[in-house]
């Protein structure tokens, strides 16, 4: 042994002295378990082989990017498919994905596809029939955002997140390979983002490469899996292809201890990666133990736990189930109590767990055992999740937990996978576009009924964000009266700026102060920081002084020419009547309806000026003209007998 050796590991073992001491509990890394890649599995560098057992392989066919361990692999197999290839950027990952797989594996940077492309044609990989993938969720998470907010504040990273571009690696890799089916999971909060704006983005990606596109929020105890945990799927597929969503299981919500009651009792600190096992006792547990060699039956793997610090175990004692952190004695609580209210959960048998995310690689806090005095193990998480258990993981225990909590539950992908494969098998349907009818009929009523705002036709982007900030709250007649003078008083900001007086006399007959003195200060700030020229961006309106998101949609499309969605009260009333939801509906699923309803050329200046029109005249909030509606057809809540005005 050298002496710089022999120094490093007495550095190593200072420090874990140390760091025991202000943690109560011995700092011992887990074993690192290496796993083999699966032995029916071709060899990857036998070109001439897996070419062979490419175009041999069972349809239907897929790959998965960034597939992590592979729970959503697991599921599509489980549901017919066979799954070509895993790629990802995760070496541990893919150790695990190769292991517990029949097919191959990428290891590399997808960020850049030119290395997985290269290598699927050196496989012969050249179409398959489903492209699967769950593109890194961070950047797209509440506690990813937080914790990149935290680190951009210290100035630890940039502020834009390269993972959030990695679905345009995703979308490239799907314009070489054309499958007949795109499905994208991911954390819903990504819906969430700009109010639907990201997600909207994501189905117009897929949509211009000729795919129908659909998003759905998935709970997954509905599916079989006994956690809270839900996950944002999205869908594109070829037109002729019929999809629905999978309906929720008839069967009983299993709870946590239909998942893990069967298991050896063992304490805080258990390291053993084999112990005897006595077998199954729910039919959940009996399904996980469904492919466990014979050799094995009687014993399971990964049941291993954290240490547990002495004074969390005088805490975990005192926990019921379901108890929390604030329920603790102040002389245990090491954390704000109105901040940290659930930092211990102590979770309950006959329930669902908590959702397991990665965090759980750092520590447990949040998934106490129900009834013993730990943590879960390694094996019960992975339980919960509803990997099987002859799936095993690679790495050190942190790492194991880490692939688990970032994995898609195998369960919810089965499902999800059996409604692709039926709708790959269903007969085509013919060539029909439904929103191109509801299109269709908008715009011919359109046409024949009403009269273009002198606002709509001819003008610039500036006077059009003039118009729409004075529409706010105002009738479009009102407007209408006083529209000319103001272009004439202000043809641009500069002359706003200039003739300030005139222009609060001409937009005092509205009646509303504040809409004048804001109206100065986004004409002020094009002057001062804009060169007058209005911004062609979303993000460059959306920075104007009281510039919403309507507005800045609106004036993309009025005045730039661009497709936009306009949310307001009347499009979002017109969305949820046709489609039959309900207004507590969250924005994004509003801003998606108003996506498909447009049709494939897109929410465009013609219709969104017959959307507002018909919001308006016909789909109004009170007495609905539904009999003189001229898409009523395609209306969830057309009520034949409503009240004619």
């Amino acid at each position: 042994m050298t002496s710089s050796t022999l120094d490093a590991r007495l550095a190593l073992s200072l420090a874990n002295t140390l760091l025991s001491g202000r943690y109560g509990v011995p700092l011992l890394r887990g074993r690192r378990i290496h796993l083999q890649r699966h032995r029916d599995s071709p060899d990857p560098t036998d070109l001439s082989g897996v070419r062979k057992w490419v175009r041999s392989a069972p349809r239907p066919t897929a790959v998965d990017l960034f597939c992590g361990a592979g729970g959503l692999t697991q599921g599509l197999v489980h549901a017919g498919f066979t799954v070509l290839v895993g790629a990802d950027s995760d070496p541990l990952a893919v150790e695990t994905y190769a292991a517990n797989h029949v097919g191959l594996s990428y290891l590399g940077d997808l960020t850049d596809t030119s290395g997985i492309l290269e290598q699927l044609g050196a496989w012969g990989v050249d179409s398959v029939d489903v492209v699967a993938g769950g593109v890194p969720c961070q950047p797209f998470s509440r506690a990813g955002r937080s914790k990149i907010r935290s680190l951009v504040t210290a100035r630890a990273r940039p502020l834009d997140d390269s993972r959030a571009n990695l679905w345009q690696s995703f979308t490239g890799v799907v314009a070489v390979l054309r499958p007949k089916i795109v499905l994208l999971e991911n954390v819903p909060d990504l819906a969430e983002w700009d109010e639907g704006g990201v997600l909207v983005g994501f189905c117009e990606s897929l949509r211009s490469m000729g795919y129908e596109t659909d998003a759905r929020i998935l709970q997954a105890f509905e599916h079989g899996v006994p956690q809270h945990r839900s996950r944002l799927f999205i869908v594109g597929v070829n037109p002729r292809l019929r999809f629905s969503w999978p309906q929720p299981s008839s069967k009983r919500q299993p709870t946590l201890w239909d998942a893990i009651s069967d298991l050896p009792e063992v304490p805080g600190g258990q390291r053993e990666e084999r112990l005897p096992y006595d077998g199954p006792k729910t039919s959940l547990q009996r399904s996980l133990r469904r492919f466990v060699p014979p050799g094995e039956r009687r014993w399971i793997h990964d049941h291993i736990t954290r240490s547990v610090r002495l004074d969390d175990l005088e805490a975990f004692q005192l926990l019921p189930e379901g108890g929390t952190y604030d329920q603790l004695p102040a002389s245990l609580q090491r954390y704000r109590t109105d901040i940290f209210t659930d930092k211990y959960k102590r979770l309950v048998r006959e329930g669902l767990s908590r959702t397991i995310t990665a965090h759980i690689a750092k520590d447990g806090y949040s998934y106490i055992h129900p009834t013993q005095h730990r943590t879960l193990s390694v094996r019960e998480a992975a339980r919960v999740q509803t990997f099987p258990d002859g799936f095993r993981f690679a790495g050190e225990p942190s790492h194991r937990y880490r692939q688990i909590g970032n994995a898609v539950p195998p369960l919810l992908a089965q499902a999800i996978g059996h409604a692709l494969r039926l709708s790959l098998q269903a007969r085509p349907r013919p060539q029909r576009d439904s929103a191109s009818d509801f299109r269709s009929d908008l715009l011919a009523w359109h046409r024949a009924s009403t009269r273009p705002h002198p606002w709509r036709v001819g003008h610039s982007p500036w006077h059009v964000l003039m118009a729409e900030m004075c529409l706010h709250r105002t009738r479009a007649d009102q407007v209408g009266s006083i529209f000319g003078s103001l272009v004439q008083i202000a043809p641009t900001p500069r002359s706003m700026v200039e003739h300030a007086a005139e222009v609060r006399s001409a937009l005092g007959r509205l009646g509303v102060r504040w809409r004048v003195e804001n109206m100065l200060k986004v004409a002020s700030t094009l002057v001062e920081l804009h060169d007058e020229v209005v911004p062609d961006t979303l993000e460059g309106l959306l920075s104007l002084p009281g510039v919403g998101d309507y507005v800045a949609s609106a004036v993309l499309c009025f005045g730039f020419g661009r497709t936009a969605i306009l949310m307001d009260t009347n499009t979002e009333r017109i969305a949820t009547r046709t489609m039959g939801h309900t207004r507590s509906k969250r924005r994004w699923q509003l801003r998606l309806d108003l996506y498909r309803l447009a049709g494939s050329q897109g929410a465009d200046a013609k219709f969104n000026f017959a959307m507002l029109d018909l919001g308006r005249l016909v789909c109004r909030a009170a007495e609905p003209r539904c009999l003189s509606c001229p898409v009523n057809h395609r209306c969830a809540s057309f009520q034949p007998q409503a009240v004619q005005g």
